[in-house]
């Protein structure tokens, strides 16, 4: 009788636990767009301070949209020093994290070579992921950089874009 009542009792902790957990969770992910447009907000009305704060922290927990707005803040200075290596530390992030836009400025960035090394084999494989999801002009640009590569590097940069979408990321950086 007592280990029915035990059992009865753990089984309706068990319960509380995942409701809390799951309470929990769904309470933090409904925070995070109202967060993140608080930092755009802030972004708008030229408060860039208070958008770097917010998009930091919500960029610190992986956010990729706020990774993209704090590399465009680091880049242009507001709210923060310019800082080159951080804005594209935080392009990097937020493109590996799926973010199209980072995606394909990270393409330009390397077409172009500011900040990483020219790379057109790389800026193809980051223009064709940011394509791949509907970003227009980056499949404009990636078709620009595909004209200026020979079609074994066509194919070696199709590859790239391909084991980068697949979430192998470190050659593509």
């Amino acid at each position: 009788m007592k280990s029915k009542k035990l059992n009865k009792r753990l089984i309706s902790n068990t319960h509380l636990r995942l409701i809390l957990a799951i309470s929990v969770l769904l309470t933090s992910v409904y925070a995070w767009p109202g967060q993140f447009e608080d930092g755009l907000n802030a972004r708008d009305r030229g408060d860039y301070s208070n958008a770097f704060n917010t998009f930091q922290q919500l960029a610190s927990s992986g956010d990729a949209s706020s990774q993209f707005q704090l590399s465009l803040l680091y880049s242009g200075g507001k709210g923060v020093r310019v800082d080159n290596k951080q804005a594209l530390y935080w392009l990097q992030q937020a493109a590996t994290h799926g973010n199209p836009q980072a995606q394909s400025n990270l393409g330009v960035a390397f077409n172009m070579g500011r900040g990483v090394p020219q790379d057109s084999i790389k800026a193809y494989a980051w223009l064709s992921i940011a394509a791949a999801v509907g970003d227009s002009m980056a499949a404009t640009n990636r078709d620009v950089v595909a004209r200026k590569l020979s079609p074994q590097q066509l194919e070696q940069a199709k590859g790239l874009a391909k084991d980068c979408q697949q979430g192998n990321f470190k050659p593509c950086l």
